[in-house]
């Protein structure tokens, strides 16, 4: 089912999701390559976004956070750099990751090691919303 955020039926019955509805159409408009693979992990409010980055340093990859949007890329080889290859079953061409982040979704940290870059990410629930006991009188 496809929604058209646009129509006016949608767009007059929501009110003070304008935010989440401009990143729903973001989303919607993306195309997501399936290079390089990644995987997603959760545990409780704790997240980690894995990604295979077989032969690619550390130093070339950039994350990025901007406007709850988290982008992993890596601009490709240098030039002149492949001049031997014979074959090449070891992709390392250029790439961008983009993943979409709730508002109460901080990223904490990332760490690479044998070839896997690690983002770990944290829900962070403001004391409003935790669950809390209300004494009866």
């Amino acid at each position: 089912m496809l929604i058209n955020f646009t129509d006016p039926m949608f767009s007059n019955r929501v009110l003070g999701f304008e935010n989440l509805v401009d990143r729903l159409e973001r989303i919607s408009n993306e195309s997501q390559s399936s290079y390089p693979p990644y995987n997603i992990y959760r545990d409780g409010l704790k997240f980690q976004i894995e990604v295979a980055l077989a032969g690619i340093d550390k130093k070339d990859v950039e994350i990025e956070l901007c406007d709850s949007v988290l982008t992993v890329s890596y601009g490709g080889p240098e030039e002149g750099s492949e001049n031997d290859t014979l074959h090449r079953g070891i992709a390392k061409r250029a790439f961008k990751l983009k993943f979409t982040l709730a508002e109460d979704l901080e990223v904490v940290g990332a760490t690479s090691k044998n070839g896997l870059l690690k983002i770990d990410l944290e829900k962070i629930l403001p004391d409003h919303k935790k669950p809390r006991v209300i004494n009866i009188k």
